[in-house]
């Protein structure tokens, strides 16, 4: 591979390329047994740092916890997590065959939590569930392990606990086709219908808490649910009734850290790094700008793990992606246009090896190559988790305020034209 900069050590390749095929000296000519001319084909690494222009940053909150596809629940020293919820849809009516009939009372009722046994990591001992009434009302975009809404601070840190709706003890066994039971249900005890009437009044403020007390385990679920059963006016029946909790969210403690200079991908708001460059329009004598573009690649050199519990915990995806405005203009809001490449697996043991996560980005260099000769664009591409909502850990790369040999390259594969290359 040869780095630019090492001009010598290009024209001694690009000479070698070229009179490979013949022991007559290089300038020799016979016309009878001339060979052809042959092009050759060129690697080159170009870093960050010798570009004409390179910058990168992180930018997060895509998707935060009330928007995310899963909710945790731990009661480890590294993590505590609880969802928050209201279940602020509760009907007043029930269809009983053709007719909707005012509903008379409710009967009973259940915390259902549909869990992610494969992405859990599932307590070897029994836990305790417990599903709690809160004193005050919460903001699912703002709160935090620390407070409600914006501004507005728990009286205790996980949120304000006040009426205690029921408890069960929950073991992950085995059920009778070998499949890890996967729902876990808390009921609920005391006076239901008051409880369910005073939540449809309110549209279900101020909202619940499930709580997990046990020793070891994170459990990830899918949803949380409602499940009540209702007497129909003037009916014997009973009408099972099933609402999610809206608005929902969790709330976790530690807080995720904040990005610094390093790139990070996914976690929890989930991250991505944005990168805005330029190539030179040539390597010394050679013109890159009008060549054959055969490969093009970004490479980012993994840091080490992040601390528990931020770290990656199974393999994910992310792709390159091309920005269609300037990201240190727009931030967050940068339009997206058309993926580069194929998906790329992200695999924890992998980075924590130090192996480089490759992008392919082949087309844009070759849509590069074919630009006005009096210009050199800017080429703008971000690096995205697909899908973006499912990460609570993340991965941090180097970035070009790193040292030399820990820089994002650009990694070129190319056939210069000829023209460029013989008089």
């Amino acid at each position: 591979m040869i780095r630019r900069g090492g001009l010598t050590s290009l024209l001694v390749a690009l000479v070698v390329a070229l009179g490979a095929c013949t022991e007559d000296p290089f300038l020799a000519v016979d016309s009878e047994t001339a060979p052809g001319v042959s092009t050759p084909t060129i690697e080159v690494i170009l870093e960050a740092g010798e570009l004409p222009s390179w910058r990168d940053t992180t930018y997060w909150g895509f998707v935060v916890p009330n928007s995310a596809s899963f909710s945790l629940l731990s009661d480890r020293e590294e993590l505590r997590a609880r969802p928050l919820g209201r279940f602020s849809t509760i009907p007043d009516s029930v269809f009983v065959d053709t007719l909707r009939l005012a509903i008379d009372s409710f009967t009973a009722a259940e915390i259902r939590l549909s869990v992610d046994t494969a992405l859990s990591e599932l307590p070897t001992d029994s836990v305790q569930l417990a599903a709690w009434t809160l004193s005050r009302s919460f903001n699912a975009e703002e709160a935090t392990w620390q407070r409600a809404s914006e501004g507005e601070p728990w009286s205790t840190p996980g949120g304000d606990l006040e009426t205690l709706l029921g408890v069960d003890t929950f073991s992950f066994e085995v059920d009778s086709l070998g499949a890890i039971i996967d729902t876990a249900v808390v009921r609920f005890e005391g006076n239901v219908d008051s409880l369910l009437t005073a939540w449809r009044d309110s549209e279900g403020e101020p909202g619940f808490a499930v709580v997990l007390s046990g020793p070891g385990g994170v459990l990830r679920t899918s949803l949380v649910s409602l499940v009540a059963q209702a007497v129909p006016e003037g009916r014997d029946t009973v009408v099972t009734i099933v609402r999610a909790a809206l608005p929902g969210t969790f709330i976790f403690d530690p807080p995720t850290p904040q990005p610094t200079t390093r790139l990070r991908l996914a976690g929890l708001p989930a991250a991505r790094y944005y990168l805005d460059f330029q190539l030179p329009d040539s390597l010394g004598f050679i013109q890159l700008r009008g060549s054959t573009i055969n490969r093009a690649t970004l490479e980012f050199r993994p840091t080490g793990a992040p601390a528990e519990p931020f770290d990656l915990k199974a393999d994910i995806a992310a792709q390159a992606v091309r920005l269609l405005a300037d990201p240190f203009v727009f931030g967050e809001k940068t339009p997206i246009g058309s993926p580069l490449g194929d998906l790329e697996l992200l695999r924890p043991d992998s980075l924590a090896s130090g192996n480089t996560m490759q992008y392919d980005i082949t087309s844009l260099i070759r849509l590069w190559t074919l630009a006005p000769v009096d210009s050199l664009p800017h080429l703008r591409v971000g690096i995205v988790p697909i899908p973006e909502n499912r990460q609570f850990g993340f991965w941090e790369f180097f970035s070009s305020e790193d040292g030399p040999g820990l820089r994002p390259v650009v990694h070129l594969l190319f056939t210069p034209n000829p023209s460029f290359l013989l008089p």
